[in-house]
């Protein structure tokens, strides 16, 4: 026999998983991490372009660590603004555009 699977309702203030604080768990910690180590080749760059100054590379890997914190916290309906782009992107891509031209069959 199949087995029938269930599914439970999980309430939204119920936490299914570990959080580090509210709405960044474990995946937006890993994706943060990307995002600093694919800074750190510009900010080698802007290093040596520069005035050899640690100012500019810092101020790099914080800018984008940080924006990659905002946009993949959660909020209280679990969505990011990484998921809202992609919805308003698959949004966007199925609307259509219908012309209409008003007829008045009174008038003409």
């Amino acid at each position: 026999m199949e087995e029938e699977k269930i599914k439970l309702y999980i309430p939204s203030n119920v936490k299914v998983r570990v959080e580090f604080f509210k709405g960044f768990g474990f995946k937006e910690l890993i994706a943060t991490i990307i995002v600093a180590i694919c800074l750190i080749p510009i900010s080698l760059i802007a290093y040596f372009c520069g005035n050899k100054s640690y100012l500019i590379p810092v101020i790099i890997e914080m800018v984008g660590v940080l924006a990659t914190i905002i946009a993949t916290t959660k909020d209280e309906n679990n969505l990011c603004v990484v998921n809202q782009v992609k919805f308003l992107i698959d949004f966007l891509k199925m609307q259509k555009n219908y012309e209409y031209e008003y007829y008045d069959k009174w008038r003409n």
